[in-house]
């Protein structure tokens, strides 16, 4: 009978006591200054999220944790509900505090799942992205979100940019009727064929309990709707798939693998194309370049003042001196809107377009030797890959570019697809191995940069032939121009020492000659002003010493100056 008793005290005990649960982990919060946790010491198993209830001061949230497996928040009737997820080992964790912050309202406007407010960390970012896969709704696709419950207001793409502190409504599209499709069935299936009649087609994520994941050759003809939604689930969209149709708009999730422009071949009246998040971003961990659409930020927090956007290559990027320009320029918002002289123009003119407003000024600089720069190449390749890395932080920027104006578009998208090997945070930044960041105030490099490194391998050329062809150039100037906004055009900077031997007098005849190219826009240097010597250089012969970097600043103001002086 002891024994009997022994036993059941025992069982008792591993019952009744987490802490005796051999699968059970414990998870605490380092209490500090500015919050307080009423649940501390949490017991989870392995893999499970751990959720703790915080009263905060006021005006303080959670920035960040020492936790490895990523946390969210959300606010619960005053309080900040911090979820750790996957927690696997016991642990103490740390938590970052910072006053900068907002909230965003989800409702699921009909979808399965509650109002949910959470909470967004501001210290590098001026706007949260949106979440993506909070509610869910049986026979319908999350298309986007919106600010008005029918749709009415301001739409926002699935992980894209909000403004904060409002509630947006899910959207939510009714499937297709399954009956409008042929198909075939395997492991997933593939559509075939479409009879339908509907004004907008939504292709379903499942039919006969399989993921809807392929769309196959001329499988759409001369199909008449207005609208196409793919969903997340769809995976491969072979050539020619969508042959003469009257699309007007197609919505697609970064979940898809294989899209090409050549799948809506011979569609005219294409000119939207919608891209939701369905993962994380990649950027952030990768390049340097996914810091554009904070460049873009600084064009949404500017609207309504005059605004002198600077533009060209990386040697815009570099060697623009932000709080100089700023000082002379002082009734403007200064903004820098360099990237990379490999990467599309014609896709970042046709964004910044849709931002500048009458009174505004773009100053150009584009580098002569980069042919997206210059606009003689206006199809995305595999080098924009440095481009949609910083366009995945906000796809709602892919939504201001004309589908067939600029071809490649979806090509060099998947193309970028296929080489993301790994997640980053939409709260995070890019920083190089010194922890260095590459945006300031103004867009522009923030660090010092006072040596010249050995190799400086870009290629620079002063080609006289390189300068025919810059129709398109002009184009862009003039579809910016007819928005009442000034455009100038200066020069990037030219290492002497890099030129070809037999190119380095053609500085003169150069300058002739992009004056007589240029359309639209008044060129306003010298570009025996801008050419530098090897040990002007940092890294590259389009990124100059911080010394440098300022001459060639003054440069600029002084050509700005007297010809805005000159059209007053």
């Amino acid at each position: 009978m002891k024994r009997i008793l022994y036993v059941i005290l025992v069982l008792l005990l591993l019952c009744g006591c987490a802490e005796s649960d051999n699968d059970a982990v414990q998870i605490s919060i380092l209490e500090a200054d500015g919050f307080t946790v009423e649940n501390n010491g949490q017991w989870v198993r392995p893999g499970e999220d751990a959720v703790f209830r915080l009263a905060m001061e006021p005006g303080l949230t959670v920035a960040g944790t020492d936790h490895p497996g990523g946390h969210s928040l959300r606010m619960d009737g005053g309080i900040l509900e911090l979820t750790l997820k996957a927690a696997t080992y016991p642990a103490r964790i740390r938590l970052q505090l910072t006053d900068r912050f907002t909230t965003v309202t989800y409702s699921p406007n009909g979808g399965d799942g509650q109002e949910t407010t959470l909470v967004y960390d501001l210290t590098h970012h001026a706007r949260p992205n949106t979440e993506i896969d909070l509610f869910s709704r049986e026979g319908h696709t999350l298309e986007s979100w919106n600010t008005a419950p029918d749709g009415s207001g301001i739409r926002v793409g699935l992980g894209s940019r909000v403004a904060g502190g409002e509630t947006l409504y899910a959207q939510w599209e009714k499937w297709s009727d399954i009956s409008d499709f042929t198909y075939t069935a395997g492991v997933d299936i593939t559509i075939t064929g479409y009879h339908g009649a509907g004004d907008t087609i939504v292709i379903p994520a499942l039919i006969d309990g399989k993921n809807v994941a392929a769309i196959g050759y001329d499988a759409f003809q001369n199909v008449r709707a207005k609208g196409l939604i793919l969903p997340v689930t769809m995976k491969h969209v072979a050539q020619g798939a969508f042959r003469n149709c009257a699309f007007e708009s197609v919505t697609l999730f970064d979940s898809i693998e294989n899209i090409s422009d050549d799948s809506f071949r011979n569609c005219p009246n294409l000119k939207t194309v919608q891209i939701n998040a369905a993962q994380p971003p990649f950027g952030y961990g990768w390049r340097k370049e996914s810091c554009y659409a904070d460049k873009i930020e600084l064009l949404v927090a500017a609207a309504g003042q005059k605004k002198l956007v600077c533009y060209g290559g990386c040697a815009m990027w570099y060697n623009l001196d932000g709080a100089q320009m700023q000082a002379a320029f002082s009734d403007f918002a200064v903004i820098n809107l360099g990237l990379n002289g490999v990467v599309n123009s014609a896709i970042q003119m046709q964004i910044m377009g849709a931002f500048l407003e009458e009174g505004d000024i773009l100053f150009h600089t584009p580098e002569l030797t980069s042919s997206p720069q210059m606009m003689r190449s206006v199809t995305m390749d595999a080098d924009d890959d440095k481009l949609w890395c910083g366009l995945e932080n906000n796809y709602d920027l892919v939504r201001l570019v004309e589908f067939g104006t600029v071809p490649g578009l979806l090509d060099s998208f998947c193309d970028y697809l296929q080489k993301k090997d790994g997640v980053s945070d939409h709260s995070e930044i890019y920083t190089d191995s010194l922890g260095r960041s590459y945006l300031d105030t103004w867009g522009c490099i923030p660090f010092e940069r006072t040596e010249t490194h050995e190799m400086l391998s870009d290629k620079v050329e002063l080609d006289p032939e390189s300068l025919n062809s810059l129709e398109e150039l002009g184009q862009s100037y003039g579809a910016i121009a007819a928005k009442g906004v000034r455009i100038y055009v200066g020069y990037a900077c030219v290492n002497l020492d890099a030129l070809p031997e037999a190119q380095r007098s053609n500085a003169a005849l150069v300058d002739q000659l992009f004056r007589e190219a240029v359309h639209g826009a008044v060129v306003i240097s010298d570009l025996d002003d801008y050419l530098y010597r090897n040990d002007d250089f940092y890294d590259t012969n389009y990124h100059l010493r911080s010394d440098a970097a300022a001459r060639n600043t003054a440069l600029w103001i002084r050509d700005l100056r007297e010809e805005m002086e000159a059209d007053a």
